[in-house]
C-alpha cells in the first residue's frame, strides 16, 4: 500500500509539471517560427543509477536510440526511447508537453511506459514493465543536428523493491526534413 500511494503522489506531481508546462507554453508570446518545432532520432549513451536491492535490478550501463514527433500547432510530442545494455532492452514510448525556451531549446515533461523485454532482467529503465514520467531538454545546436538529454523514473519498475529505476540518457540526433 505504501508504494502504490508513493506511485500515485509521483504520478500526480509529474502530471502537474507536464499540464504546467503545457498551459505555460500555450500563453508564450512566441510566435510558431520562433519555436524548436523539429522531428528528429538520434543515439547516445544511458545509464540506470539505482538500485534495488535485489538480483537483476543493480545499476548499469547502456545505449539509446531515441525519437521525437512534434505535433505541429501544439505543444505536445510523440517520443520513444529504446533503451539497452548487456542483458536486455527496453521501450520506452511517451507523450510529452513541450516548453520552448528559446528557439533553439525546448524543455519538455512526458509521462508513458516501459516494456522490458525480458522481465527480471536488469535494463536501463528496472526490470519490471512500468509506467514512466520524464523530464528532458533538447537543442539544436547547429542546423539538422539536435543535442538531448532526460532523466526518467520507472514507477514500478523493480520487482520486489520500494526502489524506482531512474535512468539518465544523452545524445545527438538528427533532424527529420
Amino acid at each position: 500500500m505504501k508504494r502504490f500511494i508513493k506511485s500515485c503522489l509521483t504520478i500526480s506531481g509529474l502530471s502537474s509539471l507536464l499540464i504546467s508546462s503545457i498551459v505555460l507554453s500555450g500563453g508564450q508570446a512566441l510566435a510558431e517560427s520562433d519555436k524548436f518545432n523539429e522531428s528528429y532520432v538520434g543515439g547516445g549513451i544511458s545509464t540506470q543509477v539505482t538500485n534495488g536491492g535485489q538480483q537483476n535490478d543493480a545499476a548499469n550501463f547502456g545505449g539509446n536510440i531515441q525519437g521525437r514527433l512534434k505535433i505541429q500547432g501544439t505543444p505536445v510530442s510523440a517520443r520513444t526511447k529504446v533503451l539497452w545494455n548487456n542483458d536486455t532492452t527496453c521501450i520506452n514510448p511517451e507523450v510529452s508537453g513541450d516548453v520552448s525556451l528559446n528557439k533553439r531549446t525546448n524543455l519538455y515533461g512526458a509521462v508513458g511506459y516501459c516494456f522490458v523485454e525480458n522481465d527480471g532482467q536488469s535494463s536501463p529503465l528496472g526490470n519490471n514493465d512500468s509506467v514512466t514520467a520524464s523530464l528532458g531538454f533538447e537543442s539544436q545546436v547547429k542546423k539538422g543536428i539536435v543535442v538531448y538529454s532526460n532523466a526518467t523514473v520507472s514507477l514500478d519498475g523493480f520487482d520486489n523493491s520500494d526502489a524506482m529505476p531512474v535512468n539518465i540518457g544523452t545524445g545527438i540526433g538528427f533532424t527529420l526534413k
